[in-house]
């Protein structure tokens, strides 16, 4: 008879264990109550939201066009080693990648890439802006894109994207 209420008693105390540990909806009424010192926020906007108020990133000029290319062209040449063994390529192509450059291209085989070397001068395309832009190269696969970014007109130009041009 013990036994049975301690198995019984045991049963109980895990239901209860249990019942704590499924979740609940959350209790879709504010906590905060609006009072003098902390009013809630209103939902109108306090002033119309003007579309025009946006500027446009700046063209990029002269020199950061001769900057970015001599970055693509950089990219390119380090990027265009499949000789290298995939710990040696990424060492020297991370200092040269943005942010979401290093994902993309992270554990990258270089043997698969068909590019071996630059053959000639950049070109940075049209729309370009002081902080994103692409600059195509020609190689011996072909015209490749490269796609650098940069925080400011200040900042190094960083390769997030290189891939074959679009005929």
């Amino acid at each position: 008879m013990l036994q049975r209420l301690s198995t019984a008693a045991t049963a109980a105390g895990l239901s209860l264990l249990l019942v704590g540990c499924v979740p609940t909806a959350p209790d879709p009424t504010p906590t905060i109550a609006p009072t003098t010192d902390n009013p809630l926020p209103s939902t109108a906007p306090t002033r119309p939201i003007d579309a025009g108020e946006v500027t446009p990133a700046p063209e990029a000029a002269g020199t950061s066009q001769q900057d970015a290319i001599a970055a693509a062209t950089k990219v390119m040449e380090t990027f265009a080693r499949p000789q290298l063994s995939a710990e040696e390529w990424w060492r020297a192509m991370l200092p040269l990648l943005s942010q979401q450059g290093a994902h993309a291209y992270e554990g990258t085989d270089p043997a698969e890439i068909p590019v071996t070397a630059v053959t000639g001068p950049g070109q940075v395309l049209e729309a370009s802006t002081e902080v994103l832009l692409i600059v195509q190269l020609p190689t011996d696969a072909g015209l490749y894109n490269i796609t650098l970014t940069r925080s400011d007109a200040s900042s190094p130009w960083l390769a997030e994207r290189i891939r074959p041009a679009q005929p």
